[in-house]
């Protein structure tokens, strides 16, 4: 009894490896940790999204997810969003095969990756191609310009499978961090300052015209006085 109890415990033991979830070759790899259990990884600071982007392409994912187009999104800014692959940050595709690879557990995951190098993915569709065409995260905008291209993806990918998902006003540019942020200073205060001192300066040389002028006539009037 005691032989065929040890011998079912090595034969349990050997049998675990194979039955571990892909989440212990994962550990190298961030994006993969947290996609396991959820749909977005963002870079981290200080290269995250703002907030409002954030929200933005989570309620995408969700949308999408409820109408059977079940998403997972990876945003890499710089080289230590990826942990053991930087090898990988100029290859989007490549590093959308290792992280489909990491997550594929009895499942087909639908994957898709950001990087400032440009957008890669698995399962995305027969139509994908076309629909990613075109774009590409903004240069030099880091985790917000990732989050907006991530956006544009979806958006596209989504109508491209019949399940359209709106795009955001902020991914468009024309919210708050959806865009360029407008840092340029209102055309009223550009011109209307000069325009403001020019008429000040008018206004003092008038000033000093009539008192000159005053003082012209008041020292006439002495002159008249005293040659009466």
């Amino acid at each position: 009894m005691r032989v065929r109890l040890a011998a079912l415990l090595l034969c349990a033991v050997t049998a675990l490896p194979a039955l571990a979830p892909p989440l212990a070759r994962a550990d190298g790899d961030p994006a993969s940790d947290v996609l396991i259990g959820g749909d977005s990884f963002y870079p981290y600071p200080p290269n995250g999204p703002a907030k409002d982007l954030r929200t933005a392409l989570d309620g995408m994912l969700k949308q999408a997810k409820a109408k059977g187009f079940h998403l997972k999104v990876a945003m890499i800014a710089a080289t230590t969003d990826m942990g053991a692959v930087p090898q990988l940050f100029t290859d989007p595709q490549k590093y959308a095969d290792l992280l489909t690879q990491e997550l594929s557990f009895n499942t087909k995951p639908r994957v898709l990756v950001v990087l400032p190098a440009g957008l890669g993915g698995n399962n995305l569709g027969d139509r994908a191609g076309p629909a990613l065409s075109g774009i590409t995260p903004e240069a030099g905008a880091g985790g917000d310009g990732l989050a907006r291209a991530a956006m544009l993806a979806v958006g596209r990918l989504t109508a491209a499978n019949g399940t359209p998902v709106p795009v955001p006003a902020v991914a468009r540019g024309t919210g708050r961090a959806g865009g360029k942020r407008d840092s340029s200073t209102s055309p009223l205060i550009i011109f209307g300052v000069p325009v403001l001192l020019v008429a000040l300066a008018a206004g003092v040389a008038a000033a000093r015209g009539r008192g000159a002028e005053d003082g012209e006539d008041a020292e006439d009037r002495e002159h008249g006085e005293d040659g009466e």
